[in-house]
């Protein structure tokens, strides 16, 4: 069940990484426009080519390799210590919970970097082990434990809000429109567990992306950000955040049903 999983977010993860990025890069924005950076399709589809003629190509594939080492420790735990975590609790949902914390302790430094790395063009130029060297030479060790809190927040909500929605979907498409098991039901269970997922999450990842990305450490005055930006600041990235989960949660369980 592990492997699969490494297997199953790893392979989603590399085909979703640039969304990934241009949705770390609307969250930490500071317009005053926080509603079309959060459900803007024209917003979400201009920031594109923004970014390329800024930046170029390379920096959608900023921290991939971080992104990938952390799908294949803090995914497989995620996915692979649910089902037993599940059965251990007697729930599912206190099962998929306790499964996001516990991945959070092994993927929290991967994360860190993976933010600073998409976040910061100057870091991701040095490459992503010169970057690490670096990150931790300047702000000490206790940097890759930064945001934890908020990461095994996201951790919990992601996966009970991922793993519970697509089971109950793939449960009830059965039972109610007699969908047989295969690759039709997999998609539609997925893409709805997405749109559950990323409406769940956002508060947390938005404030979790700002913390590791920040290099000062000191804490996110969220009342101050809320007063600023308004309520819409915490779905910064909401529509790239689906655009990215409703394909990876659709990648992630048709690799993880065709691997296990």
């Amino acid at each position: 069940s592990l492997v699969a999983s490494a297997f199953a977010v790893s392979g989603a993860t590399a085909i979703t990484h640039p969304i990934d990025v241009v949705k770390v890069r609307l969250q930490i924005s500071q317009g005053d426009n926080a509603r079309a950076d959060s459900f803007s399709m024209r917003r979400f589809l201009r920031f594109w080519p923004m970014l390329y003629r800024q930046e170029g190509y390379k920096t959608f594939f900023s921290g991939v390799g971080a992104a990938t080492a952390r799908a294949s420790t803090y995914g497989a735990a995620r996915i692979g210590l649910s089902e037993p975590l599940q059965l251990a609790c007697g729930s599912k949902t206190l099962g998929a919970l306790a499964a996001g914390v516990a991945a959070t302790c092994v993927g929290n430094p991967f994360e860190v970097l993976k933010v600073r790395l998409q976040s910061c063009p100057e870091e991701a130029n040095l490459g992503e082990i010169r970057a690490l060297v670096t990150m931790v030479r300047r702000e000490g060790v206790l940097v890759l434990a930064r945001g934890f809190h908020w990461a095994a927040s996201r951790s919990a909500l992601l996966t009970a809000s991922q793993i519970v929605p697509y089971d109950a979907c793939k449960t009830g498409l059965k039972v109610h429109f007699g969908l047989a098991d295969g690759v039709k039901l997999h998609c539609i269970a997925s893409l709805a567990a997405g749109v559950v997922t990323t409406t769940v999450t956002a508060p947390v990842d938005v404030i979790k992306t700002r913390v590791m990305s920040s290099h000062s450490g000191q804490p996110t005055a969220i009342l101050q950000m809320l007063k600023v930006e308004g309520p819409f600041v915490l779905f910064k990235g909401w529509l790239a955040n689906y655009v990215r989960l409703g394909p990876q949660t659709l990648f992630i369980f048709i690799f993880y049903e065709q691997a296990r």
